[in-house]
């Protein structure tokens, strides 16, 4: 049943998404708390960078790898399954490979001439190393998903975060600061790779060695320029107001922004399910994929509508409580990102793009908002500071969301029912009235305060029919069968 299969790689994304998310945020509540604001926005600013090139090292060759992969390996072309990992991997390394050395070499030049922060220096030299072997791991993992097995997703999760949480503390308790910080990213990145292929040798060993049939690189050319696009455009709309910060503002305020970034895209990610319907996609036509991704598109909005409204709900008090009182002024950011997991929870359209071979679509939309963003941020940061960064990064996304959307309903003829939309918003806005009531002074309080948000979440969702007996009897069923 296809739905068990989702409702596995769901779980097994969840999870490694879960572990991430919950390293992610105490290795950040750590640094934030050892470092102090004006280092922290140092690291911040290192790993934003980091992250920003790492897209030239994809450019789009993972996403067109499980797509193509995905699509051979369900016609039984073992064959050209192989001819597609070998050929892919061989400019997956070339590109990886020259991005570290690029930043490695201009590290100096970066830090002092564009950045005028000199300490930026020795950090950008240490991310040039994890930039190389997080790339390398990212392209393994990627082929296991191409063959719809997520479970390495949580094996990378495991390994990654687990050697990241030791060796980030241990080097800086041996007194290395922001260089020992990330050079523990280094450790962690290398160890997952080499864990990754070990077990990629083990699993999938068949669809590496033996003959193999030559791909069609003109069409791969063609599927990869847009991505390559598009996941250049996307990663600037996560990483280019921490830049822009970086360039016109005190290094604290980096740290500031980027407290608040941390918790949104630690809470997006477990609400996020389009990632784990990219090969589902690829093999539905017509009514069912219609279905497929009204269910999914349902579901996801039912998770992540709630979830938006409770997180400002409990901003300040998770801010003082994760960060401590220094972190206070990224408090009314966090309101303002809050809005971004609605974005990434119901950002299905550059999936089903890809899906059906038409990345272009949202190649354009995600350039024109690209340019809309970086506009929006250079105005907006030098009148309202990182509150304006908050600003125009979520104007920016919801821009490129509407229009993906009324594309994806004129070209696949896909898309969501307004009641989707309409209810869960309802029943989360009478949710928030009733929390906002509730004067939270101590962490007992906050966990009080989301079981009641949730209880009467649920029961105005159900009032509104907004979810049925019917949808709890195929989520029992789907659960009990898997």
């Amino acid at each position: 049943m296809l739905a068990q299969k989702v409702l596995r790689n769901v779980i097994y994304n969840s999870s490694s998404v879960l572990i991430a998310n919950v390293v992610g945020v105490i290795i950040a509540i750590y640094v934030a708390r050892a470092l102090k604001p004006e280092l922290f926005g140092i690291y911040s600013l290192a790993l934003s960078i980091a992250f920003l090139l790492l897209t030239f090292t994809d450019l789009g060759i993972n996403a067109t790898l499980i797509r193509y992969v995905a699509y051979a390996h369900w016609k039984r072309d073992y064959e050209l399954v192989r001819g597609y990992v070998r050929g892919l991997s061989k400019l997956k390394i070339l590109l990886a490979l020259a991005v570290s050395l690029v930043l490695f070499i201009s590290s100096d030049a970066l830090s002092i001439y564009v950045f005028r922060k000199p300490l930026l220096s020795d950090p950008l030299k240490v991310t040039s190393l994890f930039i190389l072997f997080y790339s390398l791991s990212g392209f393994v993992n990627a082929i296991f998903n191409a063959f719809n097995n997520f479970k390495a997703n949580l094996v990378k999760s495991l390994v990654y975060e687990l050697s990241r949480l030791f060796f980030v503390v241990l080097f800086i308790l041996m007194g290395l600061s922001v260089v020992g910080a990330l050079l523990g990213f280094v450790i962690a990145s290398l160890l997952t790779l080499i864990a990754l292929f070990a077990l990629l040798l083990k699993s999938y060993r068949s669809f590496v060695f033996g003959k193999i049939k030559s791909i069609e690189w003109k069409r791969i050319i063609r599927f990869t320029s847009y991505l390559t696009i598009g996941s250049i455009t996307w990663v600037v709309f996560a990483y280019v107001d921490s830049v822009m910060i970086g360039m016109f503002l005190p290094a604290e305020d980096v740290g500031y922004y980027r407290a608040s970034y941390n918790i949104v895209g630690a809470i997006a990610g477990l609400v996020s399910v389009p990632i784990v319907m990219f090969p589902v996609f690829v093999q539905l036509e017509g009514r069912d994929l219609k279905n497929a991704f009204n269910r999914a598109f349902k579901y996801s909005a039912i998770l992540s509508f709630p979830v938006v409204f409770g997180l400002i709900s409990l901003g300040e008090p998770l801010i003082r409580l994760v960060y401590g009182v220094d972190y206070l002024p990224a408090v009314p950011v966090l309101y303002i990102l809050s809005f971004l997991i609605l974005c990434s929870a119901l950002g299905f359209w550059g999936v089903i793009f890809s899906a059906k071979e038409k990345p272009e679509y949202p190649v354009y939309v995600s350039f024109f908002a690209m340019i809309l963003n970086i506009a929006l941020n250079y105005f907006m940061i030098l009148r309202w500071g990182i509150i304006g960064a908050g600003i125009a990064t979520v104007i920016s996304n919801f821009v490129s969301w509407i229009v993906l959307a009324y594309l994806s309903k004129i070209v696949l003829d896909v898309f969501p029912r307004m009641s989707h939309l309409i209810k869960p918003t309802v029943s989360s806005l009478i949710m928030f009235y009733f929390t906002s009531q509730f004067k939270l002074s101590r962490l007992v309080d906050g966990a009080l305060v989301v079981l009641v948000g949730a209880a009467i979440y649920f029961v105005t969702l159900f009032l509104l029919r907004g979810i049925t007996r019917d949808d709890l009897k195929y989520i029992g069923i789907v659960l009990g069968r898997s």
